[in-house]
């Protein structure tokens, strides 16, 4: 395809950061919505993992849209895994990962409460890397950057020092929408084996924030500088939610105590990973028009032949910094957690289904630029520094 047949051009006041690329993967939505439902073996630890509970299929639009793209933008080197829980599916999670790396509430069908389908999701992403190796994404990931330039490069180095790449948010802090690894990553391991500690007996996460593993989390200030998400809910419920990422900010707030054996995991979190700024990188439409779903949603519903009004502007400035300036964009569910709906739930609305992709919309620019342009800068890496907080505990030490 030539510049001139491009559906859309690169601004020319962009054009030194941007340029058009071929999709890797040339396939059709079905050709490739046909490989994400089928069983794919490993060849290697260059793997996408994702999860929903009730198969592929039952995603939403917006969501397949988003593991279509990835196909499209990493190409045939990575291999895409779409685990279920769906009885006799080709990629139900226990043809992958063994039972005894699970806890008993998932493999016996039993997790309960509102967020038991993102719990189930979380106890597959340690499991999945340690196992194979690859990267974690959510569901909710508009993929932007090639996965190879984000951080595998540095990861499958022999000579890096890196072997695991994270959003970095502040301190300990980091997302847990995504996460790549090398294969048999020891603190991968910790951080699942902690995980599945917090949840021994539980089949939903009520109750682990009495842990005293994780009683850190009272003197943690949840709302970063920059994160200004509106939550509803007091802190013990974020808690519940956000158990996987308490297990690995323990982890990097810990030196493996007296034990000979056990590792100094905040040494190993500060040599061993890899840093990118969550809040540029991740959520930069946040940076453009705040963390409510509404105004995300509506600047992306702005048409492109509009009249140059303040919100054509601020829906120009949105797209077009995401394409130069971001690796992804984290498109939230926040179900139950804010104030007001996020843009996951509104583009779930039956009304609204296809506004993702709606023709001559900003929202369809990105779309298209998130797998026809690539990015000419470079990341800027976290420096990362161990916490002054540092815990002199083992792994299991209260």
């Amino acid at each position: 395809m030539s510049v001139a047949e491009q559906k859309f051009q690169i601004p020319s006041e962009l054009s030194s950061k941007l340029r058009f690329v071929e999709p890797l993967d040339k396939r059709s939505d079905n050709e490739i919505i046909q490989y994400l439902s089928s069983y794919s073996p490993i060849k290697g630890e260059k793997n996408i993992w994702t999860y929903w509970d009730s198969g592929f299929k039952a995603m939403p639009g917006w969501c397949q849209r988003n593991v279509i793209n990835w196909a499209r933008l990493c190409g045939p080197s990575w291999n895409i895994h779409v685990l279920d829980s769906v009885a006799g599916s080709p990629n139900h999670f226990l043809n992958w990962i063994d039972k005894d790396l699970l806890p008993d509430a998932l493999v016996n069908n039993e997790m309960e409460g509102q967020w038991a389908a993102a719990h189930s999701s979380d106890f597959l992403r340690g499991s999945c890397l340690y196992k194979y190796g690859g990267v974690c994404l959510d569901t909710g990931i508009i993929l932007i950057r090639k996965l190879d330039s984000i951080c595998w490069k540095q990861l499958e180095d022999d000579s890096s020092p890196f072997r695991i790449a994270k959003p970095f948010v502040a301190g300990p802090k980091t997302a847990s929408h995504f996460t790549a690894a090398r294969k048999g990553d020891p603190f991968i391991k910790a951080w699942h084996d902690l995980f599945l500690h917090l949840w021994k007996g539980q089949k939903s996460s009520k109750g682990i924030e009495i842990n005293p593993l994780i009683a850190f989390y009272q003197n943690v200030n949840f709302r970063a500088s920059g994160y200004n998400w509106e939550f509803k809910v007091d802190p013990h419920e974020i808690i519940h939610y956000l158990g996987l990422s308490l297990s690995w900010m323990r982890l990097g707030l810990i030196d493996g105590g007296d034990g000979n054996q056990e590792i100094n995991w905040a040494q190993y979190a500060k040599d061993h990973i890899l840093y990118f700024d969550a809040l540029q990188e991740n959520w930069g439409a946040q940076t453009i028009v705040g963390f409510r779903g509404q105004s995300q949603f509506d600047a992306l519903a702005t048409k492109l032949d509009g009249v140059q009004s303040e919100n054509y502007t601020t829906a120009y400035k949105l797209v077009w910094r995401l394409l130069i300036g971001s690796s992804m964009q984290k498109i939230s569910h926040g179900k139950g957690l804010t104030q007001t709906p996020e843009l996951g739930l509104l583009w779930e609305l039956p009304e609204f289904q296809n506004k993702d992709i709606e023709p001559g919309t900003f929202a369809e620019l990105l779309r298209y630029g998130s797998v026809h342009f690539e990015q000419s800068r470079t990341i800027e890496y976290v420096d990362y520094r161990i916490p002054d907080s540092v815990m002199h505990k083992g792994l299991y030490e209260a």
